[in-house]
């Protein structure tokens, strides 16, 4: 049986049904840990633009954003190959394994699918919507979000995000699917897990006649409630992120956000191109040249959303004058660097309440910021 956060303070049982119109029962609690995931500085508290970023979840490069490689790499049009990919995060080394999502469409047809952007929104989207006090909450213990379909298509149409119901479900169903193997770079096993462990989706004749009412339950992966447990999570501005054209850009803005809380005029940030293909999982062109495209378009966009100020650029070429790696240097701008001061003014607030909680693990002191 699963340890019981600390603070738990309520607990209730919910119902919910999987796709094959199964009912399943589940503990529902708001521990404190939660509370404190959900609340922003006092100055923000009427602000709805911030979300969380996820310590070491979020840097895992999950999503597979090209759609026409998929399409080429299908077996016969139906089946994928598990696919391995290396990155870094905070100086160590990890590998994850993809394993696709399969699903069955109306005809009764396989196919298989990686995550991918539209998955990526999707799971934005609901971590926002989590910071609700009514709809995030544990679920048999482990950190998720009480949401209808309705909710999740407004909240994506008001980011800008057009997608159909259905499409919705089917990113909920390949989320819920997938399977993340993470290692280190030695070879152990770290966690294997869906991105969602768990999907209460409800039969379909349920949620497109009653798309307001039929309730939906996700438990997020693992690292996401061990971040929270930990206090290891960072806000950002999920307003400005979920706004971007180019998903290169947000991956970009959320990186920034989580690991560049040093941020000022003096600190610039170091990046490189070879870098930055390997840890958000973009498409290596076999033309260097489209590479540092898509990494420029990103910039640009990040420029022009007063996130960076100005950036310069040293170029590492091999024999013929070939492009081998660009390191770019990133200045912020006033903007950036007030957010980045916020958040670390939380971080402090957080470190401050895990103190408070390890010395009394029974208090029942006030943990809101």
């Amino acid at each position: 049986m699963a340890e019981q956060p600390q603070g738990v303070r309520r607990s209730e049982k919910v119902r919910g049904k999987d796709i094959e119109g199964k009912v399943r029962v589940l503990e529902k609690t708001y521990p404190q840990q939660l509370m404190l995931f959900q609340t922003f500085l006092p100055e923000d508290a009427s602000d709805d633009k911030y979300s969380n970023t996820i310590e070491l979840y979020d840097a895992i490069p999950k999503y597979v954003t090209n759609p026409k490689l998929v399409d080429a790499m299908r077996e016969g049009g139906k089946y994928l190959p598990l696919m391995k990919r290396h990155f870094r995060h905070r100086g160590e080394g990890y590998h994850v394994i993809i394993r696709p999502a399969r699903l069955v469409d109306r005809e009764g047809k396989e196919k298989e699918y990686y995550p991918g952007i539209r998955e990526e929104l999707v799971e934005d989207a609901l971590r926002k919507l989590a910071l609700e006090q009514f709809y995030g909450a544990y679920f048999d213990n482990q950190a998720g979000v009480q949401f209808t379909v309705y909710q999740l298509n407004k909240e994506l149409q008001s980011l800008g995000h057009e997608f159909k119901r259905s499409s919705l479900v089917d990113a909920l169903r390949i989320c819920s699917g997938v399977l993340l193997t993470i290692a280190k770079e030695d070879g152990d096993l770290m966690m294997e897990s869906p991105i969602f462990p768990l999907l209460l989706l409800g039969r379909k004749k349920d949620w497109v006649k009653h798309p307001k009412d039929t309730r939906c339950y996700v438990k997020f992966h693992p690292l996401v409630t061990q971040s929270i447990s930990c206090l290891t999570y960072r806000q950002f501005d999920y307003a400005s992120y979920m706004h971007y054209t180019h998903r290169l850009a947000r991956w970009l803005h959320k990186r920034l956000a989580h690991n560049y809380s040093q941020a000022g005029l003096l600190h610039p940030y170091t990046i490189r191109l070879s870098t930055i293909l390997r840890d958000s999982g973009t498409h290596h062109s076999l033309r260097a040249s489209n590479n540092a495209r898509q990494v420029e378009e990103a910039l640009t966009e990040l420029q022009e959303r007063d996130i960076v100020m100005s950036l310069t650029r040293d170029v590492l070429r091999g024999s013929r004058h070939s492009l081998v790696d660009i390191t770019y240097t990133l200045l912020p701008t006033m903007t950036f660097i007030e957010e980045v001061k916020k958040a670390n003014r939380r971080v402090k607030l957080l470190s401050t309440k895990r103190f408070d909680r390890e010395s009394s693990p029974h208090s029942s002191q006030n943990m809101g910021l």
